[in-house]
């Protein structure tokens, strides 16, 4: 309550990551992902995630792992732009996710991700 809109994207990130890696609950992200970095800026909503979110699953569990943040990022508002990245490098069609190469076309909209997955 109070917290400006990034810190509270933050704190619902990092959230998301502990209860994930205290097995609170069924996630397809890798135990070990950290949040490096969320800004908020005109283009939209920048998410920085650690290596691990790489690795681990097939493109099932790529795309609702993806799922999964972009929905939590996008909660303060549906319709932003989210732009994922790992390491610091932005995951697009020049580096996708996971060995499988899951490209993703930036930014990630919630729209855009339920037309390109079919995911709903």
């Amino acid at each position: 309550k109070g917290a400006s809109k990034e810190v509270a994207l933050q704190q619902t990130l990092n959230q998301l990551f502990d209860n994930n890696q205290k097995n609170q609950f069924t996630s397809t992200i890798p135990p070990e992902t950290r949040l490096l970095g969320l800004r908020i800026d005109d283009t939209g909503i920048h998410v920085n995630l650690s290596d691990e979110f790489r690795y681990g699953g097939g493109s099932t569990s790529m795309i609702y792992r993806v799922a999964q943040v972009l929905y939590t990022a996008s909660s303060i508002e549906e319709s932003a732009n989210v732009y994922l990245s790992v390491e610091g490098e932005l995951l697009d069609e020049e580096n996708p996710l996971g060995g499988e190469g899951l490209i993703l076309a930036e930014p990630l909209t919630r729209q855009k991700f339920v037309e390109d997955f079919s995911f709903n």
